[in-house]
């Protein structure tokens, strides 16, 4: 890779070729996925996705062994991750080298109690998410701004939080 097509640590034309290959092929706009989630044991389980695998568990003070973040945990981290995705690619595809980036996000929840059985109003769900990106690289605030608006808007884990999506629950009863 010649490192004049390096951007902000990686090939801006490789990715610019992956980009245009997908988008050739329109089955991939809805971009399928799947993941296994498995019980360990207590309040511990081992997700799997593509070729990857991590943990989920609660923090001890929920009976949990605090060995991985919890499921609400990892929603957060993804939503800052893919957020944070999102700015180094649209910054790079401008050609903008960025300097130092980070998303923080944060939320609170409309009422945790009635996932713990405490409570019957409300729900477990989030009400409240908030993201802020702090970033230093070679663009004026005006052009930063605008890419954060871009990836705030095209954000597939922005979007999926932020509208309704069709969830179909079913349940298989193994004998």
């Amino acid at each position: 890779m010649a490192e004049s097509n390096l951007i902000n640590g990686f090939d801006i034309e490789e990715t610019r070729a992956a980009i245009a290959i997908v988008g050739a092929q329109p089955e991939s706009a809805k971009a399928p996925k799947t993941s296994r989630t498995r019980w360990l044991s207590g309040l511990k389980f081992k997700v799997g996705v593509r070729n990857h695998e991590f943990l989920v568990d609660e923090p001890a003070h929920l009976a949990g062994e605090d060995e991985s973040p919890n499921s609400m945990e990892y929603v957060l981290g993804a939503y800052g991750a893919c957020l944070a995705t999102g700015v180094v690619l649209n910054a790079s595809q401008r050609g903008i080298t960025i300097h130092n980036l980070e998303v923080a996000v944060s939320s609170t929840q409309d009422n945790v109690f009635t996932f713990l059985g405490l409570d019957s109003q409300g729900h477990p769900g989030f009400d409240e998410i908030r993201a802020k990106l702090y970033v230093q690289a070679d663009a004026d605030e005006s052009t930063l701004r605008e890419i954060w608006e871009q990836t705030i808007q095209t954000s597939p884990v922005h979007n999926s939080l932020a509208r309704s999506v069709t969830i179909i629950p079913e349940v298989d009863i193994m004998p």
